[in-house]
């Protein structure tokens, strides 16, 4: 099984501690089962992709040339437009290397609700993907 989701910003990011965001994700699910048996082979594929609206908020510690600073990324959207509902909040720390570089270490939730189609058709993605995070940030 894979996964993927590709994020698109629609706001210019001022410099502020609190910035509003519009974007929009595609998610992409695939699949594949393979079954052996001594009499045959059976393999079924599958995969999924979809889009969703999403509105947000990040908060941040004001840059005040410290060299560890804080941040919160939240996120709202689907609205039956693909998912039913998602969300995600996405707490990080980071040690700044340079002026416009660090290194970020954080926990993300992420929580989609995605369903199509109707009885033999019908599939369900509801799924919340969490777990601790690494990587390093560039600001330009």
């Amino acid at each position: 099984m894979s996964q993927g989701a590709f994020a698109f910003y629609g706001l210019r990011r001022p410099r502020s501690v609190c910035r509003p965001l519009l974007r929009g994700r595609v998610n992409y699910l695939s699949a594949n089962l393979r079954v052996n048996t001594p009499l045959q082979v059976r393999s079924v594929d599958g995969s999924k992709t979809w889009f969703d609206p999403m509105v947000g908020l990040q908060l941040r510690t004001p840059e005040s040339g410290k060299r560890w600073h804080a941040q919160v990324y939240t996120e709202i959207g689907g609205f039956g437009v693909g998912s039913d509902f998602a969300w995600q909040v996405f707490p990080t720390v980071g040690v700044n290397l340079t002026k416009s570089a660090s290194i970020e270490f954080g926990y993300r939730w992420l929580d989609l609700d995605y369903s199509s189609g109707e009885e033999l058709t019908l599939f369900t993605y509801d799924v919340l993907t969490q777990g601790p995070v690494m990587g390093f940030a560039f600001r330009f």
